[in-house]
Order: C-alpha cells, then structure tokens, then sequence
C-alpha cells in the first residue's frame, strides 16, 4: 500500500488514537490479572499489528516497553488462514519466530476482522508465575536447554472460531504450579484483546474500513521518518565498544558482548560479530537472526530522550539493521536455554548506549546498574498440600547519570516499566518478614552528577522448606561504567544470614532452600556517574549525605568533601580537593575489575579466542572455551600470554580430543 496518503492533521488524530486503544487494552489487562507480578509489577504489554506482524499501535506509559519493534510476521503465518472469534497462543521462541522469548513469556494474538476483511491483530503477552520447568517461576540461570525451562506451547488456536479449546487447556495448566493464577491471567489477557477488537471496530465505523488501513500504513511510514530525523544528527562513522556480563553461571568466566555500530546518513547497523558464542547457561537470546527488541532496544531510549511526542511503533526501526552470528549469545540455536534473556539484554543497551557516547560525547548517560532480579518465592501451602508461587521484589539498581543531573535511586527503569511491590501486599501474600527494603548508601556511582543509588532487601523465612530463586543477579563483578570522569557504580552482592557466624556470601542465587529463621540480603549495583566527583557543589553532597544516599565516610572519600557535626567543613574539603590533583582523563571508568580482565583478555586475545570457537561445532563451543580461558588465566599468574599462548594451548588441546 502506498504511504502519505492521510492528510496529516487526520492521521496525528488517528496515530493518538491507535495509541489509545492500545492503552486501554493494557489497563484492562492489569486491572483484570491475578497476580502480583502483572497487575502490581506490570510485567505485560499489549499493541495492535497489520497482518503482516508490523506492530502500529503501543502503549507509551503503560506495561513493558522493550517490544515496540516485534515482529508478529512468523508466529501469524504458523496459519494459513484465521476465522473470526480465533486467538492463537505461544511461548516458544522457537517456533514463534522470536515473538515469544522465553517460556514464562504467554503471548495471544487475535484477528480483527471488518466485514468479512481481516483489518489487524490485536496482542498482548503477559509473564506467566510458572510454566513448569526445573524450578519453581521457571527460570534458572544453570538451565541448559530450553526443555528445562517448562513447557513449550507452540503457536496453537487456543479458540478457535470463539470456542475454546479445553482439553488443550487443561493439558497446559496440568504442567505448571500455579494452575489457577496463569489461567486467571490469561483470561486478564483474552479480556485486553477483546476491548483491542471493539475499540478498533469503533474507529472503523467512525472514519471508514480505506481510511482505517491506510492510516496503519501511514502511521508506520510516519515513525520511520520521525526516527530516520533523529538518527542523522549522529554523525556518520563507526563506533565500537564492549561489554561483559559477570559470568554464565555454570562457569566463572566472562561473558563478552562485542558491538560495531556503523551510522550512514539515518541508517544504523548493529554489528555483534565478535560476542561469544551461545552460553551453555541460560542467557542466550533467540533473536532468529532478526534486529529483535533485545538487541536494539536502547535505541528508543535515544530517540524518545530526543523527541518525547515520537510515534511510538515499529516503522522507528526500519532503518536499523543487525549483524547477530548464528550460534552466538545474541543468536542462538535450538535447543539453546533462553529463561534469562534479559539479563544479557541489559548488556546490550549497555553497549549501544557505550556506542553512542563515542558518538556524541557530552549528551549520553552513565551506564545504568544493569541489573534487574526478580525474587521468587515458593513455600509450603498447608492447607493444599502444594507451594504458593509468588514474586517479592523485581528487583533493580540505579540508573546512570546524565549530562544534565543525578540518576533516579534504586529506579532503573531503562528496560521497561516495571514497579516494585508494596512490601503490605508481599507480606499478605505469603509469610515472609520484610526487615529492611530501601536505598543503599554510598552505591551510585561518585562524579558531578552521582548515579543512582542501589537497593537492599532483607528478608526472613518463616516456613520450612521455602524456595528462592533470583535470576538475573549482574554487576556483581564488572561494574556500571562512569563517564566524562565519572566514576563506575558499586557492585551488588547477596548474604545468608549477615551479621551471624553462619553468614554466607551466597554471590548469585539460583536455588535457595531456607528454613524458619533464615535471612536473606540482597543489595543491587548502582549506576555510573557523569563527570568529575570533585567538581560536585559540596551542598549537594551535604544534601546526599542527609538523605541516606552518601556516608560521612564516602563524601571524604570520593568527593572530597569534609562533614562535621552535620555540616560541610569548607577548609578541609578544600583541602582535600586541592591534595587530590586533577582528574585522570579517562573518558569511561569500568572499574579495578575489569582493568584486571582485560590486562590478560586483550582484544587480541579475544579475536583469536573467537576465531578458533566460531570454527568448531556449536556443541564444542563451551567445553573448548572453558578449557582454553582456564590454561591462558593459569599462564596469567606467571607472565603476560598474547595470542601465539592461545595457539599453542589450542594446538596442544586439539591433539588431546582428536579436532580435525
């Protein structure tokens, strides 16, 4: 359908009230859900899609913002044709084209039909509590294939012609832990797209099924020129940067996430060549090749920062392009895990918004914590004899400083919307004791600007045999980068029953069985800093330190800045910038520890390492590459390996296991 056809007066009306209609799609959703994780959390999203899968309506301030580019195309044409009153359901990325992501993520789709035409499809997705698997919530950061991670429901008419499927029904409810809660939210999600189909019929009878469609078209065409503006004040070029997750869980080394980011005229391409390969853990991401929301994401960050009235659908991305090598923990292959996706997602903003900076210094953020830990709870239920399943905290840290000020405390809402749960609602849904839930001192990164503090959560278990997972936990280890002299964040960390003599530095949870009396204390990274610490107004700081946000202690150390009985001491803070000399520099503080990787782990090494992985079979992969890290990290503590130490440890363990 040719474009520009809507004079544009009409077609602002209608882009608002596509946008609309989504919305209300959203708030009934969460008025209408079960659970805590959805109608408190907000862990959903909803939009409206032309029938070729282009998403052309989105919530702006509602629900999860990440999926504003999805493409429906794969998932739709799993049918070759649709009746009126059908909806299809999925959670397999696999067979979905990368609509679903990973299992707990439960998305429907439903034709809207016009007199007799199909016009659109309207869809929603929602976090299901549980969908069987290996833990309980689902999501394990050791799965190793998705088969672990619950059941896979590939694209199947859940109603078909308005008649629902109940023998199927009952099949998916039977294999999971929550039964009544996930049935409950999808029906929450069946009510979403209902209203979505009569407030799109309503349009139609107000403007006309031709004016309709074309505005669909239009308001797309719309979005890309609107982006197509704002991606040409960067200047064209290259712009590389790097980042890592802590580790995969089942190993302790490095993740790398490598990205090469070419801008010519309004065009970006995204270039993950160089990333590792696919985790034998559960932080792969099934992109299918395609430039997914997980992998481009941050760039609506740039976009809305710039133009915050942009139309918020899929035509922002037609001109961005992506590189993603099959077999790579951007694109991986089935039967890959995929239950902690987001986790390495987090990253990939980090490294495209690293991108950015190179490319316009002076107007790009910290990097925020990058983090997100939901903490999940399942405990004995007396009285059914089963466990109650339910989320405590989505947990987050700090966003990043910015050029213009300090980044929001313990709110790192880069990835989407998601809300913490009032503590009166997370103790009455079950029998834990919340004993602290707040800000934590002395975390946001230290510069001009500070970064946003993190958070610390403890709590008690009152049952016998109570469950925790916390997937997602980051940081913990390379830090959020500080920028323009800015310092980097400070790391999380996770403690059994701190204070004790049975504490325990638990690092990264996966599963965790507590009994009466345990505690348990989660403290999340904070986000970089933006400028030079000794440059902040010493007021400021005073005001940080009131607040709970800075210690006594770190505003001497990291600011300088000397507090005495309650008051800033000018003689001595300038006494203590005046000692300290001039900043270093550096455009980007990483951190002591990831200066320390990276003295070993050049990208010298990292190329070599990359190119003796990405020659063998995919299945090779992680053995190889843990045996190889392992002898060059060994050879580290004596002398200082290049790339001919990784040949020969190669040569030598090639002839070992008899690689062709």
């Amino acid at each position: 359908m040719p474009t520009g056809q809507t004079d544009k007066v009409l077609l602002e009306i209608l882009n608002n009230k596509f946008q609309s209609v989504t919305e209300e799609m959203a708030y009934t959703l969460q008025r209408t859900a079960h659970t805590v994780f959805v109608n408190e959390t907000a862990d959903f999203s909803t939009g409206l899609c032309t029938p070729g899968g282009e998403l052309f309506a989105y919530p702006r301030s509602v629900g999860i913002s990440v999926f504003i580019n999805l493409d429906l195309g794969d998932g739709i044409r799993a049918f070759p044709a649709y009746d009126e009153g059908d909806i299809v359901i999925t959670n397999d990325p696999y067979t979905s084209g990368g609509l679903a992501s990973h299992l707990t993520d439960t998305n429907l789709f439903k034709p809207i039909f016009v007199r007799g035409e199909l016009l659109a499809f309207a869809w929603a997705y929602v976090h299901s509590t549980d969908v069987g698997g290996k833990v309980p919530g689902s999501l394990s950061p050791s799965s190793n294939e998705v088969f672990q991670e619950g059941i896979r429901v590939t694209p199947f008419k859940l109603y078909r012609a308005g008649e629902l499927d109940r023998e199927f029904l009952g099949h998916l409810l039977s294999n999971c832990r929550a039964p009544n809660d996930n049935w409950g939210d999808i029906k929450a999600v069946i009510a979403a797209l209902n209203t979505g189909e009569q407030r799109l019929k309503e349009m139609v009878e107000h403007y006309g099924l031709h004016t309709a469609r074309q505005a669909m078209s239009d308001v797309l065409e719309y979005g890309r020129e609107r982006a197509a503006t704002l991606f040409r004040e960067i200047p064209d070029g290259v712009y590389e940067f790097t980042d890592y997750l802590d580790d995969d869980v089942v190993t302790d080394i490095p993740v790398r996430i490598r990205l090469r980011m070419t801008v010519r005229d309004s065009a970006i391409h995204l270039d993950y060549t160089g990333s590792d390969p696919q985790s034998n853990s559960a932080f792969n991401i099934p992109s299918m090749g395609k430039p997914h929301p997980w992998v481009t994401y941050r760039l609506i960050s740039y976009l809305y920062d710039a133009d915050p009235k942009i139309p918020i659908n899929a035509g922002l991305f037609r001109g961005v392009s992506a590189t993603l090598p099959e077999g790579s923990i951007v694109n991986c292959r089935f039967p890959a895990a995929v239950g902690l996706r987001t986790t390495t997602s987090l990253r990939l903003m980090d490294v495209i918004q690293g991108a950015l900076a190179r490319a316009l210094p002076g107007r790009v953020p910290a990097a925020s914590a990058g983090a997100i830990t939901p903490v999940v709870l399942a405990e004995p239920d007396f009285q059914s004899g089963g466990r109650r399943v339910s989320t405590i905290e989505p947990l987050v840290g700090g966003i990043g400083a910015s050029p213009h000020g300090d980044g929001l405390d313990a709110r790192d809402v880069g990835l989407s919307n998601l809300r913490n749960n009032p503590i009166e609602i997370v103790e009455a849904d079950s029998s834990i004791v919340i004993r602290e839930y707040g800000v934590r001192p002395d975390s946001g990164g230290p510069g001009r600007f500070r970064g946003g503090t993190g958070v610390v959560l403890e709590f008690e278990a009152r049952k016998p045999n109570t469950v925790i997972t916390a997937r997602g936990m980051e940081r913990q280890r390379f830090r959020a980068w500080g920028i323009q002299g800015g310092r980097s964040g400070a790391n999380g960390f996770a403690l059994l029953n701190p204070g004790t003599a049975a504490e325990r530095n638990l690092r990264k949870i996966d599963v965790l069985v507590l009994n009466p009396g345990d505690v348990v204390r989660i403290a999340t990274p904070g986000g970089g800093g933006y400028g030079d610490p000794y440059t902040r107004d010493p007021a400021l700081v005073l005001r940080d330190v009131e607040r709970g946000r800075v210690t006594v202690e770190g505003a001497r150390r990291d600011y300088g800045v000397a507090i005495r009985d309650g008051r800033v001491d000018p003689a001595e803070t300038e006494r203590l910038r005046r000692a300290r000399g001039g900043p270093d520099g550096s455009d980007f503080d990483f951190g002591p520890e990831r200066a320390a990787h990276e003295r070993v782990w050049t990208e010298a090494m990292y190329d070599r390492l990359m190119a003796v992985l990405y020659a063998l079979p995919i299945e090779a992969r992680p053995y190889v590459r843990s045996r190889l890290v392992a002898a060059i990290d060994l050879r580290a503590k004596t002398a200082h390996p290049g790339p001919a130490d990784l040949d020969a440890e190669w040569a030598h363990l090639r002839a070992q296991l008899r690689f062709a």
